[in-house]
């Protein structure tokens, strides 16, 4: 059994899960156009709105924002679970619930479209998160292991 201590990784986590949540809401979707359509004009002057190119570089931003919210999720999940041989499998249950939850939540929105696709990658985006931690965890026990060195760069 996996026991959570309420400390600032799990606040942070609540606190992000109710960013992927507001996410969903049809202020959210409106902003994110926004912004794109602003930093497209800014940034990618050669594209023209409704071409392939653009369309394609629009879906890449889109899907990349899912990624990007479930990575930062798996991130604070994996500091706010203790390590224990379940928390890589709790994180991506927590992640397919949250990404599905989204999902269904914009149902509620209008101009909102849920699809399967998006939980689909919002668990990629936890597993890249899941796998980051496990990586950077890996070189912080690592750099652990190294001899500390003196003022004269010798090994104490």
């Amino acid at each position: 059994m996996i026991v959570v201590r309420m400390n600032a990784w799990v606040w942070a986590a609540i606190a992000w899960i109710g960013v992927i949540f507001f996410s969903s809401t049809t202020v959210a979707g409106q902003s994110s156009e926004e912004a794109f359509g602003a930093l497209s004009k800014l940034l990618l002057t050669h594209l023209q709105p409704g071409t392939s190119s653009y369309d394609i570089v629009h879906l890449l931003a889109d899907k990349s924002v899912h990624v990007g919210l479930f990575f930062v999720l798996a991130v604070l999940l994996w500091r706010a679970l203790p390590s224990a041989p379940g928390r890589v499998i709790a994180i991506m249950v927590i992640g397919a619930a949250i990404g599905s939850c989204s999902e269904l939540l914009q149902m509620l929105f209008p101009g909102r479209d849920p699809a399967v696709r998006d939980v689909l990658i919002n668990i990629g985006g936890t597993a890249l998160g899941v796998g980051f931690s496990f990586g950077i965890g890996k070189l912080h026990a690592s750099a652990r292991q190294l001899p500390k060195l003196g003022a004269s760069g010798l090994p104490h």
